[in-house]
């Protein structure tokens, strides 16, 4: 493995928990939900209640290969149903209340818009590869994004490496002189290692296992790290 200064010209930011801060986002979301089909069922829906009927639906193997939205919006549809609300239409609303406020409250860390305009400034062609499919077009650092690769459009997820090779095809990137960025090693690290990539990988609360690759703990570590290749 290559010790920094890594020479490469394409960047690849996972998004949720490296560029933003999901967890919070999935929290506000979960509480506007359940308030809203608690609302419209006239009882109490709990937000656990809702991500632990998402979580079954994610191990059920009828949905293992469903979109994330897809496997969201059944989730809520069994949580409804087991309060004796069928209405698909119902259903249609109480999903949108989680995806507007799940948006909203979605803010990118405080090191993402520095780090990226260096790197744009830099002539580093950016990209975002994501299994997720949050809006993100309000943020400012988008402007410097050549490309945004989403699992539910291309039909491939971490961490098959194919995600990456196809992200990289996109911008006309080599995974020779690519640079893999994220906060999970079996979905941002190993597939990209796997095709020949680099990889940094992002441990903000420096909580992570030992892992034989670079490590940092804020996005302004990167521009140093890296050389145009």
């Amino acid at each position: 493995m290559s010790p920094p200064p890594f020479r490469v010209s394409h960047i690849v930011f996972d998004v949720d928990g490296t560029l933003v801060d999901f967890e919070s986002a999935l929290r506000a979301a979960l509480e506007a939900t359940a308030d809203s089909a608690s609302r419209y069922l006239g009882r109490l829906v709990a937000p656990s209640q809702l991500q632990q009927a998402r979580e079954l639906v994610a191990v059920d193997p009828a949905w293992r290969a469903r979109t994330l939205s897809q496997i969201r919006n059944e989730s809520i549809r069994r949580v409804l149903a087991s309060a004796g609300e069928t209405s698909e239409e119902v259903v249609r609303l109480i999903a949108e209340t989680y995806y507007a406020a799940r948006d909203q409250h979605l803010h990118p860390y405080e090191d993402v818009e520095p780090a990226i305009t260096t790197l744009a400034e830099r002539g580093f062609t950016i990209i975002l590869a994501t299994n997720g499919n949050a809006v993100l077009d309000r943020h400012p650092f988008m402007r410097h994004v050549a490309y945004l690769q989403q699992a539910e459009q291309v039909g491939v997820l971490k961490p098959d490496p194919r995600f990456f090779r196809m992200a990289l095809r996109q911008t006309g990137g080599d995974p020779s002189r690519a640079i893999s960025v994220g906060d999970r090693f079996e979905n941002d690290i190993a597939p990209s290692l796997a095709i020949g990539m680099h990889a940094v990988f992002v441990d903000r609360d420096d909580s992570a296992p030992d892992i034989e690759v670079h490590r940092i703990r804020s996005l302004v570590e990167l521009p140093d790290l890296l050389e145009r290749a």
